[in-house]
């Protein structure tokens, strides 16, 4: 006898399990079938391993840097076998976690791959064994892969983005081909483990969809801490070596490294699970959904990176839990227009709302920054690189856009975008007091800039 559910999601990565739980909140019958890892790539190959690796190549550069905090210096040589450990110790810990939430909210996981029926039916396979179900709902969350490049021979030493940190050894010089979130990350994060670091991006900078002027100053900051970047330039072939590799460049010049990482986007997992029978529509691949995040199938959603868009963990978050709602009964729908995105390069850019580009190109503006090094909190911490910067709208004042670069970036640009949620204009962030000495005073200082009261910079040397 097949069993029978209210709502059924087929992956238990970010949209799968925060929208099963949402939905058992609300009384349902919940399954969630995943066919490899609670968690999905984010808390198993992205986001967590990758913090949890970057916090061991903060301490080292803290390490480095101890002669500066009154302290002997002190060698600061990675053991990356030490380092893959302690993330795998967080992945587990944080897995087990999802898994006692999931039994403690009587969600019923099931271990295979999933496919689509039709009329609410599931196939579920698991090695070699096959088991049907049926759900009255069913979100799709199965989300993205990483591209290939064809012109990469496969091999021990070329790594995709979800690969890269199961590496056992630390590159002598590692090339990172793609200057997007996670070709920044990673190549600030091996830059300070001590590896040799060469970007190469084809478009013309780094973080082409960021604003400019925050790309420039970012890649300024990692070409001093020695990264180096070659940005308008492609990789024209590969070739293998005993060392490491050839890689020719479009510029016609040559690098040598030993290690490669394709940090080239991401494809979406929409095949082999039925879509294609059912006739849910899709776009190169993405499920076509509408605000609702229900396909052309009534009863049929989509959640996460395989609906494009936002391919962010906390944007699957939000997606999950509104099908979970929508399929229950509620009128939820997405809203994009305040979506927070981080780079956890070192130092972290933050960004949300629009640039300065796409700012000018629709509104009147008014822009100001303050640096970092002006801040008191950053100069007690040591940390003098970072600079924030708001952009307004010139006659309502409301926050078009926001964009850190420094120290916890990520935890700072959440007050500007709780701001642009409520549509509280920039005087509000300038007449809330904030508490002395923290980083949070950066945003406190542009906001004060933006209305001609500035404390910490001089008035001739405001950027606007």
């Amino acid at each position: 006898m097949k069993e029978t559910f209210d709502l059924a999601f087929l992956g238990g990565g970010p949209a799968g399990y925060q929208g099963a739980i949402r939905a058992a909140q609300l009384g349902s019958r919940v399954t969630v079938i995943e066919e490899k890892l609670l968690g999905g790539v984010c808390l198993n190959q992205g986001c967590i391993p990758t913090k949890t690796v970057r916090a061991s190549a903060e301490v080292g550069r803290f390490m480095r840097r101890a002669g500066e905090f009154g302290f002997k210096p002190v060698e600061a040589l990675p053991d990356m076998s030490a380092v893959l450990a302690r993330k795998e110790r967080v992945i587990s810990g944080l897995r087990s976690s999802i898994e006692r939430l999931l039994h403690a909210n009587r969600i019923e996981v099931i271990e295979g791959r999933g496919r689509l029926l039709g009329h609410g039916r599931i196939e579920i396979q698991k090695n070699g064994q096959l088991k049907l179900l049926e759900a009255a709902k069913i979100v799709i969350a199965t989300g993205s892969r990483p591209a290939r490049l064809p012109l990469l021979p496969p091999g021990p030493r070329v790594f995709l983005s979800d690969e890269i940190l199961t590496i056992t050894y630390l590159p002598e010089h590692l090339l990172v081909i793609g200057g997007g979130a996670v070709g920044v990350e990673m190549a600030a994060i091996f830059r300070e483990l001590g590896s040799q670091v060469t970007v190469v991006e084809s478009l013309e900078r780094l973080l082409a969809c960021e604003d400019a002027e925050m790309s420039a100053y970012l890649t300024g900051i990692l070409q001093r801490r020695k990264v180096k970047v070659l940005c308008g330039i492609s990789v024209e072939s590969v070739d293998e070596t005993n060392e490491g590799f050839t890689v020719r460049l479009s510029d016609g010049k040559e690098l040598l490294p030993d290690t490669i990482l394709q940090a080239v986007g991401r494809r979406y997992n929409t095949g082999g699970i039925g879509l294609d029978q059912l006739g849910v529509v899709l776009d190169r691949g993405r499920l076509v959904v509408d605000a609702h995040l229900q396909t052309n199938i009534p009863g049929l959603y989509g959640a996460g990176d395989v609906i494009g868009g936002w391919m962010l963990a906390h944007v699957a978050f939000a997606e999950g839990i509104c099908a979970a709602e929508h399929a229950l009964g509620q009128e939820s729908k997405m809203d994009y227009k305040v979506v927070p995105r981080c780079v956890f390069s070192l130092p972290e850019y933050a960004a949300v709302g629009i640039s300065e580009e796409e700012a000018r190109a629709s509104h009147p503006v008014k822009i100001k920054h303050f640096p970092f090094k002006s801040l008191g909190m950053a100069q007690a911490m040591g940390e003098l690189e970072g600079l924030v910067k708001i952009i307004v709208h010139a006659q309502t004042d409301s926050i078009l856009g926001a964009h850190i670069i420094g120290p916890h970036a990520a935890d700072l640009v959440s007050e500007i975008a709780l701001a642009m949620r409520a549509n509280l204009p920039s005087r509000m962030i300038m007449e809330t007091i904030h508490a002395h000495p923290t980083l949070s005073e950066a945003l406190l200082e542009v906001a004060q800039a933006l209305h001609d009261q500035a404390i910490h910079i001089a008035p001739e040397s405001h950027p606007s």
